[in-house]
């Protein structure tokens, strides 16, 4: 009686063959399988394995129900065996009548060596006109198990009417009582040698099945792939078809009217016009301009906020600063006087802008050389969005929108726009940087209300006398 498990197939049956037969529900191992091989196969035709259950309960009763029940309504002629354990255990006279009710007959010497050498109760029963065994037994230990198979001849007798057990028969289920499963498998291994060739047949026709069904697996996949690698061109295809039409009616178009249209006349009328508007240069589709404008855009009640709080005079910006304006009283006499309510100064700035009409797109250059384009923009201060960041700031995606409607001259509006502002909330990044090259500038990049374009160091000297008067 062995208590070790048969994990697999015993060697040479293949579990190629064993997956095609029919096994316990439950069963913990190959045992009783590689047995039904060595007795059975010679004795059935086409024999296909043995069938039942292997199974815990908690009490007797409701096992005995299960096997009636399985009898009833599961068998189908087969092979059949089924191994009901129990917890708990109940009258053996109920249970003796229940089963010979259903036509069991009990095998008692069965119970009784299980009882004398371990102590367990046990009863194995059969049915007299039916391949159908059953046991049931309160111990899960697997080596009573292994023993009670063993008796396969007395739980199946009508398979062994014809062909009585033989000397290897009796040799093999000898092993099972063995205290480990060597001799089992021996027994196994020689009881099973004259099915080796079929066995080899069945392994070697299970491998090549699988090696075909992997090709056409592959197969299958390279056809998917060329499917969809097609339906993939026919999609790009269709996409350029409908792209070329779409490039022939305006080709087509555009051949019918006028050389010039109407968004490009108002861009002419704009541009020829236009004072703010310096440098300008068309090369293709690129048209490239310099702004000279003041700055007027800015948020009042932000300034208001510094001006209270008082930290924008403190004289951080980055620069050396002139020294007139070493001074806290001067810095905040002029910075009030450009960005307070009524605004006495204004700051002249100047940026530039690089716009392709075709592609939509807008560019400008930090490093842009703003004097040697036209010496007038020695007295602008470069917005600093521009020329720190070369960056419009929200300006940018508005003009792109617009060069998409094709309105040319509304995204040159805005271009104008952002050189003439400038974000206060931006403080460290652009706004203070740009108060240090106001406050470190000898040239006149301040205009008065009244037209008059002063330096930052006369503009305090303006503001002081006029404070002194008032």
């Amino acid at each position: 009686m062995f208590r070790e498990l048969i994990s697999r197939p015993i060697d040479p049956i293949p579990v190629e063959y064993t997956n095609s037969l029919s096994r316990l529900n439950g069963e913990p191992d190959y045992s009783l399988t590689c047995l039904g091989i060595a007795m059975l196969k010679h004795r059935i035709e086409n024999y296909n394995g043995i069938t039942g259950v292997y199974k815990h309960f908690n009490d007797e009763i409701t096992c005995v129900s299960e096997a009636i029940d399985y009898l009833d309504h599961s068998y189908d002629g087969r092979p059949t065996f089924c191994y009901y354990m129990y917890s708990r255990t109940d009258d053996e006279n109920d249970i003796a009548e229940m089963l010979k009710d259903k036509g069991f007959i009990i095998k008692e010497p069965i119970g009784a060596l299980i009882k004398q050498k371990a102590d367990v109760k046990c009863i194995a029963a059969y049915q007299e006109n039916k391949d159908f065994g059953v046991v049931f037994i309160n111990s899960r230990d697997n080596r009573y198990y292994h023993l009670i198979i063993s008796f396969l001849s007395l739980f199946l007798p009508n398979l062994f009417k014809d062909k009585e057990m033989a000397e290897q028969d009796f040799n093999l289920v000898k092993a099972l009582s063995k205290n480990d499963k060597n001799a089992f498998v021996r027994q196994i291994q020689e009881c099973v040698t004259p099915y080796i060739t079929e066995f080899r047949r069945i392994m070697l026709a299970t491998l090549i099945k699988s090696m075909h069904e992997i090709k056409v697996i592959k197969a299958k996949d390279d056809m998917d792939g060329c499917r969809r690698y097609i339906e993939d061109l026919e999609a790009q295809l269709a996409g350029h078809v409908s792209r070329l039409k779409d490039a022939i009616v305006l080709y087509e178009g555009l051949k019918a009217t006028e050389y010039v249209d109407q968004p490009e006349e108002e861009l002419v009328d704009y541009l020829s016009t236009n004072k703010l508007i310096h440098n300008l240069h068309m090369e293709g589709t690129m048209l490239s301009f310099t702004v000279a404008t003041l700055l007027n855009n800015y948020d009042e009640d932000t300034w208001a906020t510094f001006a209270e709080r008082g930290y924008i005079y403190d004289g951080h910006y980055s620069a050396t600063l002139l020294e007139v304006f070493g001074v806290e009283k001067n810095r905040k006499l002029l910075l009030d006087s450009i960005f307070g309510y009524n605004p006495e100064f204004t700051i002249k700035t100047c940026a530039n802008y690089f716009l392709d009409l075709h592609t939509n797109r807008l560019t400008c250059n930090s490093n842009y050389d703003y004097i040697n384009a036209d010496p007038i923009y020695e007295d602008y201060l470069v917005n600093p969005h521009v020329g720190l960041f070369a960056c419009l700031g929200g300006y940018k995606e508005r003009v792109r929108q617009e060069l998409d409607r094709r309105n040319f001259v509304g995204a040159i509006e805005l271009c104008c726009a952002s050189a003439g502002s400038v974000n206060l909330s931006e403080t460290e990044q652009t706004f203070r940087p740009f108060i240090g090259w106001l406050l470190s500038s000898r040239k006149k990049v301040l205009r008065r209300k009244d037209g008059v374009e002063m330096t930052p160091e006369e503009a305090v000297v303006y503001l002081a006398e006029k404070e002194k008067d008032e």
